[in-house]
């Protein structure tokens, strides 16, 4: 069960690769559409091995004081909340704003931001693959501290990003 739980979630991380090249070499309905489908594969993704770590995390903490528990599941899982609800805010970004995109009603920006997003997050896919593809995680279920660290930073930039996306959309949007 758990090989084919594993085999799930990097399959999924590898179809938002997919998604997300389909995304950048395309352009119109087709380009949106592989945009909307890797944001909600990244999801899925996430909250599976959001899933994997914090049972563990869990289970390690049982007999600890409520604090120590607190401080080891934000550590643990803080890098995927943080890039969790930043996907789900751009996704909300593009889902509300999608006519205006399709149309070309935005600014040129907007293109630049969306695709920086895309390659920060295509850095961090790759650096959660090299974290749960590791002896490590399949053993304890929780990433090297570095790892951890590298992906915090990454959300962090790309936090930043979506917040000027946001900006972006909300304020430079024409009609024509």
């Amino acid at each position: 069960m758990k090989n084919w739980y594993s085999s799930v979630y990097k399959a999924f991380l590898i179809g938002t690769i997919i998604s997300f090249i389909i995304y950048l070499l395309t352009t119109g309905n087709t380009s949106l559409g592989a945009m909307i489908t890797g944001y909600s594969i990244l999801i899925i993704t996430i909250l599976m091995i959001l899933y994997i770590i914090l049972y563990n995390v869990l289970q390690s903490t049982q007999n600890a004081s409520f604090f120590k528990s607190l401080l080891a599941m934000i550590f643990a899982c803080g890098p995927f909340l943080l890039i969790l609800f930043t996907i789900g805010f751009v996704l909300f970004l593009v889902i509300k704003f999608k006519n205006k995109i399709i149309s070309g009603h935005v600014s040129s920006g907007y293109n630049t931001f969306s695709n920086i997003i895309i390659v920060l997050l295509l850095l961090q896919l790759y650096l959660i693959y090299n974290g749960i593809n590791t002896e490590k995680f399949e053993t304890t279920k929780t990433l090297s501290k570095l790892s951890n660290s590298l992906l915090y930073l990454n959300g962090v930039i790309i936090s930043i990003s979506s917040v000027t996306l946001f900006t972006i959309l909300n304020s430079f949007s024409t009609d024509g």
